[in-house]
């Protein structure tokens, strides 16, 4: 699934999933990516191997950039 099937809601739990995650020092710069990304298409989409990485998966850690398998 790509970034453009996600619903308005799961775009929305994901971006509050994100947000959640700014306090934490050590994610921070990975969150302010993470946000950037999910306006983009290839948020949700593994940057190594191009397979889409399971919205159950990205709600479980948003900041993910690669599938299970890679």
């Amino acid at each position: 699934m790509h970034y453009h099937y996600f619903t308005l809601e799961q775009r929305d739990a994901l971006t509050r999933q994100i947000q959640g995650l700014m306090n934490d020092e050590e994610n921070r710069s990975g969150v302010k990516t993470a946000i950037a990304r999910l306006r983009e298409p290839d948020y949700g989409v593994c940057e190594a191997c191009g397979a889409d990485i399971p919205y159950v998966r990205l709600l479980e850690n948003p900041l993910l950039k690669r599938c299970a398998r890679c």
